[in-house]
C-alpha cells in the first residue's frame, strides 16, 4: 500500500503546478506576439508589392541590372564590411527561475549564498528568485534577482478570496516575460540544495530534488 503524501509533499505539488502553469502561460503569450508579428510584417510587405512606387522601383532596377559588373561589385562590398566586434555578438545569458517559498531564514540565505557562488563559477544565467521569506525582501545580491512574494498564510488574511497558486502562476508569468527565462524550478523547502547540487540541477520545470 502506497504512503499518503503528506502536507509538504501537497504543497511543493501546488507551487510545482503553478510554476508550469505560469511557464506555460509566458510561452503562450510569446508564441501570440510573434503571430501578431509575423502577420503585420506580412501585411506590411503585402501593402508594399501593391504601392505603384514599388512596381516603378522594381522595373527600373530590373532595366538598370548588369550581372557581369553587378557581382564583382559586390563581391568587394562583402570583403571590406568589418565583422561584427565580439561585444556585439555577446548576449546576455538567460534567466532561470527559482521558485523558493517556505524556507526558513537559515535555509533561504544558505540557497541565495549557493546561487551567488554558483554565478561566480559559472554564470550560464541569470537566477530569478521568487521567496516569501521576509528577511530577503529588501537584499539585494550581485548577479541574482530577488522577487519577494507573501506567503500563502499572509496572503490568505488579507486576500481571503483570491487563490495564492494563482498568484504565484501570475508572478511567474510576469518574470519570465521581463526576464526571458526558459526555465523554473521549484525549491523544496526541507532540503535547499546546495552549490554541488546547483552546478548539475535538472533544468526542467519541477522540484530540485537532493541528489
Amino acid at each position: 500500500m502506497l504512503d499518503e503524501p503528506d502536507a509538504a509533499d501537497l504543497a511543493v505539488a501546488r507551487w510545482e503546478v503553478a510554476t508550469l502553469t505560469g511557464r506555460l502561460r509566458c510561452v503562450e503569450d510569446e508564441r501570440d506576439a510573434a503571430v501578431r508579428d509575423r502577420d503585420r510584417n506580412r501585411e506590411i510587405v503585402l501593402a508594399l508589392r501593391r504601392s505603384r512606387s514599388y512596381r516603378l522601383g522594381r522595373a527600373l532596377v530590373d532595366l538598370a541590372r548588369d550581372p557581369v559588373r553587378t557581382a564583382p561589385a559586390m563581391a568587394r562590398h562583402l570583403r571590406r564590411s568589418p565583422a561584427p566586434s565580439a561585444r556585439a555578438q555577446a548576449a546576455p545569458p538567460p534567466a532561470r527561475i527559482y521558485v523558493a517559498v517556505g524556507l526558513s531564514r537559515a535555509g533561504a540565505h544558505g540557497l541565495i549564498r549557493a546561487l551567488r557562488q554558483r554565478v561566480l563559477v559559472e554564470a550560464d544565467h541569470l537566477p530569478v528568485v521568487v521567496t516569501d521569506q521576509p528577511s530577503l525582501r529588501h537584499l539585494q545580491v550581485p548577479g541574482v534577482v530577488l522577487e519577494y512574494l507573501p506567503d500563502p498564510a499572509t496572503w490568505a488574511r488579507h486576500e481571503p478570496d483570491s487563490d495564492w497558486e494563482a498568484l504565484l502562476a501570475d508572478r511567474v508569468a510576469q518574470l519570465c516575460r521581463d526576464h526571458r527565462a526558459a526555465h523554473a524550478v521549484v525549491i523544496d523547502p526541507r532540503d535547499p540544495p546546495t552549490l554541488a547540487r546547483l552546478l548539475v540541477t535538472d533544468r526542467r520545470v519541477g522540484s530540485l530534488a537532493p541528489a
